[in-house]
């Protein structure tokens, strides 16, 4: 019987590697192979453990912190024994902490390497009423430890907020923020806390546990309502979305985003448009920001976040006044085609560098270089009109540009469209027939889709791409340049529907 299960805490390399621990008191360590999980080390420990938590060492060999059911906290570091990654497989036993007695309910770790190069384990464990800190070296070596009781029966919860810091939830229903000072500190290894206040009523219910979100921009809290509730027949577990303490955090975390990228910000971006729904101040910094446009990821990135303070807008809106929704609705539209043809021109310009070197291209590609130029043509002779029409009216110049460089490339293998409503022939140079009937197409490449074609269509907006195959035939399986597995407007996967 499995008792307990943990990924990697970060994932620096592949295969992802994950953790359990069974009743008999086996540890197994895998990974996971293309094709099914492999079996990387078993350690047979002397009871079962109850709690499990993997800690990876980007460069180093890995920490397992292991909950067993006396009460103890075992710490093994595992990995390849050399650099290369190709000797063999070392599993060492660092220490056991603590003595025989209240199970563990929770582990948290964090690594540390100070500026002198010395290397720590920051572990929290709850215990109870208690939460035991300790600081320990990367070979066991206890450096401090301290120990406070929160005198609030009994500790459900524990997730790290920030370095030293963490949110701790217990079952009568009080949250609590822990500040973890170091060993070396002025008054030595300390922990202290903090009641956290909030307008939620989670005074009524018993907390059974906290979850944060991927950028620790929200959280969820698992209550279940006491007893005085029970006259209303309302005794279930109710999940409760808790935003952080300040509200601008999410915001923070999205304009200090150095990736340029929102896969790993969704959360975030749900928490900014929910507050931003409540209180307009809070998209200040967004409404303030001055954009001045380029052919380059961060100016696709800044206009993403201008779709998120539409989008807050527009939820605000629809509920009182339909002309400003509708005019918030032209905006975002128009945002989103700007992001498309900044993402139309990357992909020209790479084309007509491969074009350059080869002097031909496949197919798919040429179909892919005439309908992103159509696109791009049909932007430059567009008149918008609304708050956004300075960027259009500062990048027409770079998208002519754009045009005049690629447009000597001839495109003659590939197979004229064809209306999918009307069968009327579309022309070379448009994007639709002549009686102006919709057709569908790849928001990546702007290659038209059949309606007989397997519905593929990013999760969150639902806009469309052509087939996997297609795209990797077009990138030659190159996501340098566009991550073709992602839509370009939220960064979120496509997902494949089969006709039936």
């Amino acid at each position: 019987t499995i008792t307990c299960f943990a990924w990697e805490s970060v994932i620096y390399q592949h295969p992802v590697r994950f953790a359990f621990a069974t009743k008999s008191g086996k540890i197994v360590l895998c990974h996971l192979e293309p094709n099914c999980p492999k079996i990387e080390h078993v350690h047979q420990e002397e009871e079962a453990a109850r709690v499990i938590k993997y800690v990876a060492v980007q460069g180093q060999q890995h920490f397992l912190l292991v909950g067993l059911e006396s009460g103890r906290l075992g710490v093994y570091r595992f990995g390849k024994g050399s650099a290369t990654q190709q000797g063999p497989y070392v599993a060492e036993y660092i220490a056991t902490y603590f003595e025989r007695d209240i199970s563990i309910a929770a582990i948290e770790c964090e690594v540390e390497r100070k500026a002198n190069g010395e290397e720590l384990l920051l572990i929290l464990v709850a215990k109870a009423t208690y939460l035991l800190a300790l600081e320990i070296g990367f070979d066991g070596t206890v450096h401090g430890s301290v120990t406070l009781n929160l005198d609030n029966f009994m500790v459900t919860g524990l997730q790290q907020v920030c370095p030293r810091t963490y949110i701790v939830t217990t079952l009568p229903g009080k949250i609590f923020h822990i500040f973890v000072n170091g060993a070396r500190s002025r008054n030595g290894m300390q922990l202290s806390l903090q009641e956290v206040k909030s307008d939620l009523n989670v005074g009524s219910y018993a907390l059974y546990g906290v979850a944060a979100s991927r950028t620790r921009t929200a959280w969820f809290f698992l209550g279940y309502p006491s007893r005085r509730f029970d006259h209303l027949t309302l005794r279930s577990p109710i999940c409760i979305f808790f935003c952080r303490f300040n509200q601008k955090d999410a915001l923070k975390a999205l304009l200090l985003n150095n990736t340029n990228k929102l896969d790993n910000y969704h959360d975030a971006v749900e928490m900014v448009r929910f507050q931003g729904n409540k209180n307009s101040d809070t998209l200040k910094p967004l409404e303030e920001a001055v954009l001045v446009l380029s052919l380059d990821e961060q100016s696709m990135y800044h206009l993403k976040l201008q779709l998120i303070q539409l989008s807050a807008k527009i939820s605000y809106q629809t509920k009182r006044s339909r002309a400003n929704a509708e005019s918030l609705h032209s905006q975002h539209q128009f945002i989103c085609s700007l992001i498309e043809v900044i993402n139309a021109c990357r992909v020209v310009c790479w084309l007509a560098d491969l074009y350059t070197n080869r002097t031909v291209l496949v197919p798919l590609q040429q179909n892919t270089l005439r309908c992103l130029r159509n696109f791009i043509r049909s932007m430059v002779e567009e008149q918008s009109t609304g708050e956004y029409e300075y960027l259009l009216t500062d990048l027409k110049p770079v998208l002519v540009q754009v045009l005049e460089n690629t447009d000597p490339i001839h495109t003659p293998d590939i197979m004229h469209e064809v209306c999918s409503f009307c069968d009327a022939p579309i022309e070379p140079t448009s994007q639709c027939c002549p009686k102006m009937h919709q057709v569908f197409r790849c928001v990546l490449t702007k290659i038209q889709i059949t309606l007989e074609s397997d519905e593929i269509t990013c999760e969150m907006c639902q806009r469309y791409s052509v087939r996997s195959e297609f795209l990797e035939t077009i990138f030659e399986h190159d996501t340098t340049l566009v991550d073709f597995r992602k839509c370009c407007i939220c960064d979120a996967p496509f997902k494949e529907i089969q006709l039936v």
